[in-house]
């Protein structure tokens, strides 16, 4: 029998059937490292490497960190409250990302002593072509009357307080995590991001779900109840693992009674 792993995040799962189980080590205690896999894909504390190693290095893990982050930010979409859109700009030509994120973590506690803590928020730094630093948020739970009154109050603007803040509403779909992936993406192997972070969220953030062997969400998922099987996968593949032989990948979308 093989390895199944079942990922779920929104209203959206992931498959994934292997060929062959799972190698038992005897004696080494298998670490799951779910939890914490965004973060230890988005850092890279090594200070010994050059930029051409750097950026070498960065890239080969782009993808598996573009493809966890956007899962993250799908997790949030869907729902009942729609995310607005924050770009965040310095007045100043400021190059400095440790300064940088300090402002946004100062930004972030005055919108909590002003609305409380229940909103949550998942953001990203890009370099102007100026270089200074310049941040893309979304952020959940808010007043409507927040941008509602912006326009006239500049109330998120002052408490930003380092220059100038553009504010969207949106309808929440998923295309917004492919819009915040690519600035993720794209900072991600960027020298300047070495020794830091390559986005910031709150830990009230909805996080994806993996699930794997004979778990009761694997035996669930593939019951009649769900009949995920019966389903058309909106994406699927089919791979060769070193490990686990060959691996079939697909991804479905699934209705909102199910979701």
């Amino acid at each position: 029998m093989g390895y199944n792993k079942f990922i779920t995040y929104g209203n959206n799962v992931e498959t994934f059937y292997y060929e062959r189980p799972l190698p038992v080590r005897h004696g080494q205690r298998r670490v799951n490292k779910a939890r914490d896999v965004c973060e230890s894909v988005a850092n890279d504390p090594s200070d010994t490497l050059r930029r051409e190693e750097f950026e070498g290095k960065r890239k080969d893990n782009a993808r598996r960190a573009s493809v966890v982050f956007r899962r993250l930010v799908m997790a949030n979409l869907g729902g009942s409250a729609n995310p607005l859109l924050l770009t965040l700009t310095y007045r100043d030509n400021q190059e400095d990302l440790h300064v940088g994120y300090h402002d946004f973590g100062s930004f972030i506690q005055s919108l909590r002593h002003k609305f409380g803590t229940s909103f949550r928020y998942i953001a990203v730094p890009e370099f102007q072509k100026r270089g200074a630093v310049h941040f893309h948020a979304l952020v959940w739970g808010l007043p409507e009357s927040v941008y509602q009154e912006e326009r006239h109050t500049r109330l998120v603007a002052g408490l930003w307080k380092h220059g100038f803040v553009y504010m969207k509403e949106t309808d929440g779909h998923e295309k917004l995590s492919s819009y915040l992936t690519k600035y993720m993406a794209k900072s991600f192997i960027d020298y300047r991001l070495k020794n830091q972070k390559a986005y910031v969220c709150s830990k009230n953030m909805k996080r994806p779900v993996i699930e794997s062997g004979l778990s009761n969400f694997a035996m669930s998922i593939m019951s009649e109840d769900w009949g995920i099987d019966k389903m058309k996968p909106t994406k699927e593949k089919s791979y060769e693992t070193k490990w686990l032989g060959k691996a079939d990948h697909k991804t479905y979308t699934l209705p909102p009674a199910l979701a």
